[in-house]
């Protein structure tokens, strides 16, 4: 069974009992990558638990305001990315170094009742749109993802454009090459929770591709994308 496999296993047979690590500014995009450095005693037992057993977590975004009740249970957006903990590193006094890859977008349906410092819900898969009508639309829009993707792999000093690129030229299916690039070149929390809410593939492409242009326009001008 491959890594992605076992990690979406994981993640769908988890939906039912998730924990939850809601954060102010960070957004798990499917086929991304979140480092997060782990300190709260309550967010410390929910890395530890989840090491212990599955290693999924969800990530969902606070809501504005969130400060007035962030000790208790904050209002948070519903849609959220879930992923697994595929590194960790824990500190002599408790706390984490974690990166959590993003597996699927999830609806959160209901917060479940828990005796866990963290909250825990259930939440349900959030099927993307992606229309037959469309499909000779929608490879022409992937494939002009792939070619942005080369195209800012070479003009990127750092070594790690090549593999990008690789990356989105194997990967077939539009909706997951929608994400694996908006995940590396999207750095505006609001506009990541916009991507990750978006379910149509078609308009994910485009969203990816604009941002894969407006990073490459940047990169050859000189600039650091804003």
């Amino acid at each position: 069974m491959t890594a992605e496999v076992d990690a979406l296993r994981k993640v769908l047979d988890a939906l039912e009992q998730v924990r939850i690590f809601p954060l102010p500014s960070s957004v798990l995009i499917p086929g991304g990558h979140l480092p997060l450095h782990v300190f709260e005693p309550r967010y410390r037992a929910l890395v530890a638990d989840a090491l212990a057993s599955d290693q999924v977590v969800g990530i969902p975004l606070l809501e504005a305001g969130w400060e007035a009740d962030y000790e208790k249970k904050p209002p948070v957006r519903p849609i959220m990315g879930v992923g697994v903990i595929r590194a960790a590193d824990r500190m002599a006094d408790g706390r984490f170094n974690i990166v959590v890859e993003g597996v699927v977008r999830a609806r959160i349906a209901e917060e479940r009742p828990t005796d866990t410092p963290y909250r825990v819900v259930r939440a349900e898969l959030v099927a993307e749109s992606l229309p037959p009508e469309k499909e000779l639309e929608i490879q022409v829009q992937a494939q002009m993802l792939r070619q942005l993707a080369v195209d800012l792999a070479a003009a990127l000093p750092d070594p790690s454009g090549p593999s990008f690129a690789q990356a989105c030229i194997r990967e077939k299916h539009p909706g997951k090459l929608a994400d694996l690039a908006a995940a590396a070149v999207l750095i505006d929390t609001r506009e990541r929770q916009e991507f990750l809410e978006e379910t149509d593939v078609s308009r994910r492409l485009q969203l990816a591709s604009d941002a894969l242009a407006q990073t490459l326009l940047h990169v050859m001008g000189g600039g650091v994308p804003s």
